[in-house]
């Protein structure tokens, strides 16, 4: 297995790709001014979609780069995607608050994951983060009353009509399915009018675990845990510090190694990196002490090391090198390994950071995922 270098594009997004504008940023972009190696502008582009961070780098640009074409075309395209990620954000928080209110009338459990809380509680700027939807985490005995809450908020589990104005209800099998296999009730959809949204989705899950993981955590502990705050203007409730990080990185490893999410090609981005990142960014010392331990006592310590690892490759500075020490595992030949929850383990042919700029990288899989999705 070969390590390439990377394209001068793929650089100059590591670069713009920066939450916060900082020395190291600024240092790329000036290095990279100053060399004006051949672009592929296309490629940029798509990268910065598929990456998922053309947010981001759209602000950066406007910022820190000035409006000439010779030195970066379509500026324009960049910086609209930013300002319409703002708009979708505001749309998306305030119908996100109309269910976290419903749910607090209702008295449910709950903890708000990944998307809101991240941009409300990590994220300096909320409009640098694309959200897609709301995850709740609750126990399996508020499922009914939040089915009902969000039924009554014009809610319905399916899929979108064609003409993006109804939810059709899947099909047996894959209600099956989702009910044996996954931990996750199917998203409950609503249509709307907004351009910038087109659809709300709520995504109600029952544990930070998959079914197949080693791991396990009583959710009615993490509830327990979960910290108030304001979120979409909303009283309501997040992870624990721990349990935040815990989750991101547990996510982070199930899309990275799942056979449906490569074929989907959203198994490896930027932003989950970044989101892992960042968090680090704003937990203690203290909660970073306890997470090895932490994660050994709940059977996480192979996922955090290797979402912990893989975003030190990428952000070396970011990551404290004792923290990814302490939970380097013995045996680190899983890295490169795919589809271990489903039971169907393969190896990858491609280093990490090769395929994380590959959009091709699922033509290595060997066949289809058996996972329905309508």
């Amino acid at each position: 297995m070969t390590t390439t270098t990377l394209r001068p594009e793929d650089d100059l997004l590591l670069a713009l790709a920066a939450p916060r504008w900082g020395p190291a940023s600024d240092d790329a972009v000036q290095k990279w001014r100053a060399a004006r190696p051949p672009m592929n502008w296309p490629y940029f582009l798509d990268q910065a979609l598929c990456q998922q961070v053309i947010c981001m780098v759209g602000r950066n640009l406007v910022r820190q780069l000035p409006a000439d074409k010779a030195i970066l075309p379509h500026l324009w395209v960049y910086s609209a995607a930013y300002e319409a990620n703002a708009r979708r954000n505001r749309s998306l928080f305030v119908e996100f608050g109309r269910i976290l209110q419903a749910l607090n009338r209702r008295g449910v459990r709950y903890a708000v994951r990944k998307g809101p809380s991240l941009c409300a509680l990590v994220y300096d700027d909320p409009a640098l983060r694309r959200m897609s939807d709301l995850d709740v985490l609750i126990d399996r005995e508020s499922l009914t009353d939040t089915g009902e809450i969000l039924a009554e908020l014009g809610y319905a589990q399916g899929v979108l009509s064609p003409g993006g104005d109804r939810v059709i209800p899947h099909e047996r099998r894959t209600q099956m399915f989702w009910s044996v296999h996954l931990n996750n009730a199917l998203p409950f959809l609503k249509p709307t009018n907004d351009p910038e949204v087109r659809r709300f989705e709520v995504d109600l899950c029952f544990d930070l675990f998959q079914k197949r993981s080693a791991g396990s955590v009583a959710v009615g502990a993490v509830l327990d845990r979960a910290r108030p705050v304001v979120l979409c203007g909303e009283p309501s409730f997040a992870l624990s510090p721990l349990d935040q990080l815990l989750d991101l990185c547990l996510h982070l490893y199930k899309e990275a190694t799942s056979f449906l999410s490569i074929a989907q090609g959203r198994d490896l981005n930027l932003a989950r990196f970044l989101d892992v990142r960042e968090t680090i960014r704003v937990t203690s010392q203290e909660n970073l002490d306890r997470l090895p331990q932490y994660a050994r006592e709940l059977g996480a310590d192979r996922e955090l090391y290797f979402a912990l690892y893989h975003t030190s490759l990428l952000y070396p500075d970011a990551i404290p090198d004792e923290l990814v020490k302490q939970l380097e595992p013995h045996d680190r030949g899983y890295l490169d390994e795919y589809g271990e929850l489903e039971g169907r383990t393969g190896r990858w042919r491609q280093g990490f950071l090769d395929r994380l700029f590959n959009p091709n990288r699922w033509m290595e899989l060997p066949g289809a995922s058996s996972i329905p999705t309508t």
